[in-house]
């Protein structure tokens, strides 16, 4: 693995509204992730720190994973939550998503998976790319182009989840660069703050610590509807050179094989 410097922060918080804080996070390179217990459902905040404890067993502290690790490790992520969803009549289950670190063609690369509506964020300079698609039904329907009849359902009618009968996972290879900068949340943030704000906090907020607390914080201000996570992800060094109007795109990557399918343009550039 290629020498990368690396500065994280995570933090964490119940929120205004919320009794239990059922977000679990991990933010150990290589892996850095979020997981958000479904509301609803009994024992949320067990099915997070589920999730979050297997990939944190299957790939520790330190570790130089393949796209096969990852594969492996999301499988014991899923049986985690089904362990913990047996026998609960209403069932549990989360939704997970965020980035691995892994090595392809002798570079450094962000694997990036999502299941469910936490999101993952690229940010370089001044611009914000949301990388993850959310796995909600208000998601589909626009992305259908249909006509709606009526209002559109919540954010929170999620399509995919771990402990859910859909656990696919959407998964992709993106070239780690220096200078660039990750976020990734659970929905309580973004629920609260829209894109120009998280655009400028990511811009102006400084180191990883400053900026998770100060995301917090305004989520907080904002109403904190739901429990707020955020983790902080910034390249110091060591990571493929960037400029203004470089390439975005990344590849859809299988965790059956290893292998690389089809190049996929970044969906959303905001």
């Amino acid at each position: 693995m290629h020498r990368l410097e690396l500065s994280s922060a995570m933090r964490t918080d119940a929120g205004q509204k919320r009794a239990v804080n059922e977000d679990s996070a991990l933010a150990v390179s290589p892996c850095f992730l979020v997981a958000d217990g479904m509301g609803g459902h009994e024992a949320g905040d067990l099915a997070s720190q589920a999730a979050i404890g297997a990939f944190a067993e299957a790939i520790p502290a330190g570790a130089q994973p393949s796209v096969r690790d990852v594969a492996e490790a999301l499988d014991s992520a899923r049986a985690a939550v089904a362990r913990v969803a047996s026998g609960r009549l209403h069932g549990a289950g989360c939704t997970l998503t965020g980035v691995v670190l892994v090595e392809h063609d002798d570079a450094p690369h962000w694997l990036v998976l999502n299941i469910g509506d936490s999101r993952v964020y690229l940010h370089r300079g001044s611009e914000l790319h949301q990388l993850t698609q959310d796995h909600s039904l208000r998601e589909e329907i626009l992305l259908g182009g249909g006509v709606v009849q009526g209002e559109l359902p919540g954010r929170n009618v999620i399509t995919r989840a771990l402990g859910s009968a859909d656990t696919t996972a959407d998964t992709w290879l993106l070239p780690v660069e220096t200078g660039a900068r990750l976020l990734i949340c659970s929905d309580g943030l973004t629920t609260e703050l829209a894109d120009a704000e998280l655009r400028a906090t990511l811009t102006m907020g400084g180191q990883a610590e400053a900026v998770a607390e100060e995301l917090v914080r305004r989520a907080n201000e904002a109403g904190g509807r739901d429990n707020i996570t955020v983790v902080v992800v910034d390249t110091v060094s060591g990571g493929r050179a960037w400029h203004v109007g470089s390439d975005t795109s990344s590849r859809s990557v299988s965790l059956i094989d290893d292998t690389l399918t089809v190049t996929m343009p970044q969906r959303r550039f905001r």
